[in-house]
């Protein structure tokens, strides 16, 4: 584990002399260009919607990191809490309980299997495909959250899954007025005339990352933080499609040149992430992400 951490932190290679580097010079894009790179980016982020909505994080963020050195934790929880906060999520102060927690591990399906034994209610949201990634693919980094379902004001509501989507449509939209009566009925207290509203929210309350540190070796450690911020910050399915090229999120993909930090749109999608409106259906929710991100890459 010293050993391959120790390649991790090394710095990158010494660059090209003046004479070999090259310099590239493109012309600004489009706003319909920006647009339709925007909705292509977004088809390789986000995750199935949960009960018709994307979610992000409603709780102030607390990092912790296990399985390392003290000053090296502290490094990648500082970057990640960084990026969190350029992003426009709530940090909680020092001495907070953790809720974002990454753990640095020799086999990473070994550890996550390990915590699910302790915890099956930890993985309760993820389907079986889902379920399987996590616990038997080699990935070089893997992840879950845990969300809640909140009324329109922030207060939390209590149904199973099996009420909710019967008064949540396709994208989110109510399919009635009031919601299901009977033993699963969620009860809100929220009210509203608005046919966008959906009368309920949901949010992220914590997640889990754990570093597969064989796997990621060869990859700066700012980088791999950065990447673990990403898929912390904006929850992803382990089995969405190869992300573009210009995401943190291509850094593990085979042959890739991407990014080794958090590119610009990477960074237009986390702020157009934590400013939409909770409370809306997941096809509302991509048209504001989209008109955000082409305003903040236009610039």
């Amino acid at each position: 584990m010293i050993a391959l951490l120790a390649l991790m932190l090394q710095g990158a290679t010494p660059g090209a002399s003046v004479a070999e580097q090259t310099i590239t010079v493109t012309g600004k894009m489009s706003a319909a260009a920006i647009t339709t790179a925007a909705r292509a980016y977004l088809r390789t982020v986000l995750p199935t919607p949960i009960l018709g909505q994307y979610a992000r994080w409603t709780v102030p963020v607390c990092v912790r990191v296990y399985g390392i050195d003290k000053a090296v934790a502290a490094r990648v929880a500082d970057r990640i809490t960084g990026v969190a906060m350029t992003a426009g999520a709530r940090v909680a102060a020092a001495g907070c309980r953790p809720n974002l927690r990454v753990s640095f591990s020799p086999s990473g399906a070994a550890t996550a299997a390990q915590m699910v034994r302790k915890k099956p209610g930890l993985i309760n949201r993820l389907d079986g495909e889902q379920t399987d990634a996590l616990l038997k693919a080699a990935l070089p980094v893997r992840w879950w959250h845990g969300t809640a379902v909140t009324d329109s004001n922030g207060v939390a509501v209590t149904a199973s899954s099996s009420a909710l989507m019967s008064a949540v449509g396709d994208g989110g939209v109510p399919l009635t007025s009031t919601l299901p009566v009977g033993p699963d009925t969620v009860m809100t207290s929220g009210t509203s005339a608005s046919l966008i509203d959906t009368h309920i929210a949901i949010g992220v309350t914590s997640a889990d990352a754990i570093v597969d540190v064989p796997l990621a070796t060869g990859k700066s450690l700012d980088a791999v933080a950065d990447y673990v911020a990403m898929v912390a910050l904006a929850p992803r399915s382990l089995t969405a499609p190869m992300p573009p090229e210009a995401s943190i999120l291509a850094l593990f993909a085979p042959g890739s040149g991407g990014s080794a930090e958090l590119s610009e749109w990477d960074g237009a999608y986390l702020s157009a992430l934590y400013r939409i409106k909770l409370n809306r259906g997941s096809y509302r929710q991509r048209g504001e992400l989209v008109a955000a991100m082409v305003k903040a890459i236009a610039q």
